[in-house]
């Protein structure tokens, strides 16, 4: 898992999340799309992903 990936991608998720709150696909949507996309980086895209769950949900 590369560090740097991770936080790439959870910079993703955030933007996402703060551009349209109420019409942002899910986050769950995203992250398929992202491993779809990228699927070399799969575990640190999931890794992205829950950081940021932690991070939303305190």
């Amino acid at each position: 898992m590369n560090p740097q990936v991770v936080e790439y991608y959870e910079s993703l998720l955030k933007i996402e999340i703060m551009q349209e709150p109420y019409a942002a696909k899910p986050l769950k949507e995203l992250v398929e799309q992202y491993v779809g996309h990228d699927a070399a980086h799969e575990q640190s895209i999931l890794a992205a992903y829950t950081n940021v769950l932690k991070e939303l949900l305190g």
